[in-house]
């Protein structure tokens, strides 16, 4: 008789077998006499602190107000603000740490080839860290490039994805004067670590991202 036991340890060891079977995925073979791109992330570091300004998701915080005193934060008190009293997720403000409040959340990717990413709330332009586009530069996102990162910082490990695109703007030659772009995704081992306060500095291996797929631009 199969023990409940034995059907877990079986289960497990099928969702391991299909987590790292995802990470393995290799890059298609591209058409005949084209280059194809290698994408390595060679740096991943995501800071995600419990009393981080939320300006996205938490209504208190997207309408809470600040003393703005000269080029930094004093006690928000009306009473006694020798400065403005202004919301704190405003565009322009001197950094997005007001009194209160911790470090604001950070994302940095790098790859080998060179292209960096850098996000963090500036009141414009606003990146949904873990949850979608990061901020590669906009001219480059304008020419198509576009890097997407999703994952939770909740667990010391879980899964993180990420979605590469690299547009029409960096169309590659083929020998035969064809232009060809390229996307992929993977999904990559993410360790977080939490500190007492449960702010979390989440990291991953060096890791590539595998070319899935092609399209010929016209």
């Amino acid at each position: 008789m199969v023990t409940i036991t034995s059907i877990l340890t079986g289960l497990l060891a099928l969702s391991s077998s299909t987590a790292s079977s995802a990470i393995r995925r290799r890059s298609i073979s591209p058409p005949e006499g084209c280059p194809i791109p290698t994408w390595t992330v060679s740096y991943f570091h995501w800071y995600n602190g419990s009393h981080s300004l939320d300006c996205i998701h938490n209504q208190d915080d997207i309408n809470a107000k600040g003393c703005l005193c000269g080029s930094g934060w004093c006690e928000p008190d009306p009473a006694t603000c020798n400065g403005s009293m202004v919301n704190v997720c405003w565009t322009g403000m001197p950094n997005y740490q007001p009194w209160g409040y911790g470090p604001p959340q950070t994302l940095d990717i790098q790859f080998a080839d060179g292209l960096t990413c850098h996000d963090e709330y500036i009141g414009y332009r606003i990146h949904d860290i873990g949850h979608g586009e990061s901020n590669c530069g906009y001219a480059d996102r304008g020419l198509g490039r576009i890097v997407a990162f999703y994952g939770s910082s909740d667990l010391d490990s879980s899964i993180g994805h990420m979605d590469y695109t690299l547009g029409d703007g960096h169309a590659l030659k083929c020998d035969n004067g064809s232009s060809i772009t390229y996307s992929g995704s993977v999904d990559f081992a993410l360790t977080c670590t939490h500190d007492a306060d449960f702010n979390a500095t989440c990291t991953a291996p060096v890791f590539d991202v595998p070319v899935l797929s092609y399209e010929w631009v016209s």
